[in-house]
């Protein structure tokens, strides 16, 4: 029995049970005494709590998602980091993930298709313009609630765990199949690689089937960055081109060919929404020439040999009589008509006419009872029901509310509004009570994400500013700036001000460019850069074994948990050939080395 069940953390989250196991975490449904609901807790494995990289890891992951706050994204209520404990507390959400339901139904009905994919859109441009990519988006990263509502799950998980579809970890056999061809080779991923994801997702949903399978992880991967997917309508023909259209372009090999962005891909599906047998103008098949006519009829027409038609013989006198005598015929009743139709609108504009004059004699009698209500709004509600011009005739009662726009005590709106009324018409005023406000929270030593996620609860934006700092541990808060206990309107941005050291977190990256491959190992190690990758390519002008480029410029300084890549040379295609050691450029690409690994 794990011996997490039935433990309290933070004097209020009852663990009830388990429900998921990942690679560094576990996640519990647990109970919150104060706010009496069920929530979701990852806290971070025993094992990792004594190794600062796994521990800075995690932090990093609290971080991003405490920044995130949207419809389709799982909410995070809470983040602790205890002695013995690091956990977020995350909402709870009763349902099943998109693939299992898609194992269930197979190909989803174009309408549910329409709703996922929008709403996974949303979540992703939401995390995009926040600077987060997901790395990891994939049906089973996605919760689907008995109402239709989607919740994207795990943000920044794959970025813990970023190249484990390369190593062939047992949790890293889900994803291989969603993973970009970028992420494939062990290059750097960037919101583009969110975009090939749900590309692959999309495709699923639509065919019932992956693009890509295999016998072994591996080969998977090798499909993503080699293979192109069969057509969507070569495996279900009630697919439309639009549809194919949007999947084939998000699913391109070259980054540069797909979508750029998540919204540029939601606009298309909603369009496609609107019409669904759009077809977009994209270059990923020849366009169809419209069908020509056999023969135009212009030239039918001329083809047509010219028929001479017999003059017609002279009317007689006595017909040209009769046809005068039948226009004149037809010209009066036209006439008759015309006249008809002029006096009856002429009748019913006079009958208006009198109408009206009528309606204004009895108007102007009556307004003789009523008295004019003004308009009160952007007016001192104290000061209009105190003027007896106004509290003679009317009874006036009075509701308050907080408005952004409208200053303390003044008239937000009235009903009813401005007109003529009787005597003793009730009018209710609703005042402003001005914009409401809050008390900043005293957040001084916190964890940054544990910071964001207060002044979040407090209904405050935030923006953190990193400070060199001797005297406050790194990643807590120096202050904050409204200071705490200050009193600000709502929606007010709160400076976070950040401890970083720089002897110990930030660092130079040195130029190993030109360093043979075991000496670029040790001065990454050497500068406390840990998370660096190798990747090996063919190059006619680099020897083999030396280093050709590095992923971040020398002397730029990074955090010390910054991921750098580093391509090492194989020596010339040529020469390869010519020895019998050439292999395909893909297969020559390595993962980062795991974070345990010393680089040795």
């Amino acid at each position: 029995m794990d011996t997490m069940i039935n433990t309290v953390l933070g004097g209020r989250y009852t663990i009830l049970e388990t429900v998921g196991v990942g690679g560094m975490s576990v996640v519990y449904k647990a109970v919150d005494s104060l706010e009496n609901r069920f929530v979701a807790i990852k806290v971070l494995k025993p094992e990792f709590l004594t190794d600062e990289r796994s521990r800075r890891r995690f932090l990093n992951e609290s971080r991003a998602i405490a920044m995130l706050s949207h419809a389709n994204i799982v909410d995070v209520y809470d983040v602790n980091f205890e002695d013995n404990n690091q956990y977020i507390v995350m909402e709870y959400i009763e349902g099943r993930t998109l693939k299992e339901y898609m194992d269930f139904t197979g190909a989803l009905p174009i309408g549910e298709v329409f709703g996922y994919i929008k709403q996974t859109l949303r979540a992703l441009r939401h995390a995009h313009e926040r600077g987060i990519v997901h790395r990891d988006i994939k049906p089973q990263n996605i919760m689907l609630l008995d109402d239709g509502t989607i919740k994207v799950m795990d943000f920044g998980i794959a970025h813990v765990s970023n190249f484990e579809t390369i190593t062939m970890t047992d949790t890293a056999i889900g994803s291989v199949h969603y993973i970009s061809p970028e992420q494939a080779k062990g290059l750097p991923v960037d919101d583009k690689s969110d975009i090939y994801s749900t590309g692959v997702m999309l495709y699923e949903m639509m065919t019932g089937v992956l693009p890509f399978t295999g016998e072994t992880p591996v080969s998977v991967a090798l499909k993503q960055v080699q293979t192109e997917p069969k057509k969507p309508r070569e495996v279900n023909p009630n697919i439309s081109r639009g549809m194919e259209q949007i999947i084939l372009k998000a699913m391109k090999k070259d980054p540069a060919q797909r979508y750029q962005h998540a919204k540029e891909m939601l606009v298309d599906i909603k369009i496609l929404e609107d019409n669904k047998e759009w077809v977009f103008d994209y270059p990923d098949e020849p366009a169809v020439a419209p069908e020509v006519p056999e023969k135009p009829v212009e030239e039918e027409k001329k083809a047509e040999p010219e028929v001479k038609k017999e003059p017609e013989p002279a009317p007689k006198k006595n017909t040209k009589k009769k046809k005068n005598s039948a226009k004149a015929r037809k010209w009066r009743i036209i006439r008759n008509k015309f006249l008809a139709v002029t006096s009856g609108i002429f009748l019913a504009v006079v009958l208006v006419l009198f109408g009206y004059g009528v309606m204004i004699t009895v108007v102007n009698q009556l307004n003789d009872d009523l008295i004019e209500l003004p308009s009160f709004v952007g007016k001192v509600a104290s000061d209009v029901m105190a003027d007896p011009r106004y509290n003679t005739f009317f009874e006036f009662s009075e509701e308050s509310r907080y408005d952004d726009t409208i200053g303390a005590g003044l008239i937000v709106e009235q009903s009813p509004e401005s007109g003529n009324f009787s005597r003793g018409t009730k009018v209710k005023l609703i005042v402003s009570n001005g914009k409401r406000t809050v008390t900043v929270p005293d957040v001084k030593g916190w964890e940054e994400a544990q910071a964001i996620v207060k002044l979040k609860q407090s209904d405050l934006l935030y923006e953190t500013i990193q400070t060199q700092s001797d005297t406050v541990d790194e990643g807590k808060v120096i202050r904050t700036e409204p200071a705490s206990a200050t009193t600000v309107p709502v929606g007010t941005t709160v400076k976070i001000y950040v401890s970083f050291t720089t002897e110990a977190t930030r660092v130079y990256v040195p130029g190993v460019v030109g360093y043979k491959e075991e000496l670029a190992r040790q001065t990454l190690l050497n500068s406390q850069l840990y998370y660096f990758s190798v990747r090996y390519e063919y190059d006619d002008f680099v020897e083999k074994g030396y280093v050709i480029s590095q992923s971040i410029e020398k002397e730029t300084i990074v955090d010390v948990s910054e991921e750098i890549i580093i391509v090492v040379s194989l020596g010339s295609v040529a020469d390869a050939i010519a020895d019998g050691t050439y292999m395909p450029q893909n297969d020559q690409s390595t993962a980062l080395d795991d974070y345990y690994d010393t680089g040795e």
